[in-house]
């Protein structure tokens, strides 16, 4: 499929996926973190994959909140860092 064939998202679904990025982007970070201290912590191994799974699934939670509460703190942050770069 050509990206010039995908339709424009309305005002509303540009909205609702802004209201949804942290959560994905949560995920898929504690995913990652998880799995870096998990393999550093305990190494790679046939038991690994356990590990990391458990280890995801009690980081999960807590990393969508703190992607919430902390968003807004980040984008201010972020906006002073760009302001003074200019």
């Amino acid at each position: 499929m050509d990206i010039r064939e995908v339709p424009q998202p309305s005002e509303a679904e540009v909205r609702r996926a802004q209201r949804l990025l942290p959560a994905f982007l949560a995920t898929c970070m504690s995913a990652f973190v998880a799995a870096v201290v998990t393999a550093i912590n305990t190494g790679i191994d046939g038991a690994f994959a356990g590990r990391w799974l458990y280890a995801w699934l009690v980081a999960l939670p807590a990393a969508i909140v703190a992607a919430y509460v902390f968003r807004p703190l980040a984008w201010r942050a972020a906006l002073v860092v760009t302001q003074r770069l200019r």
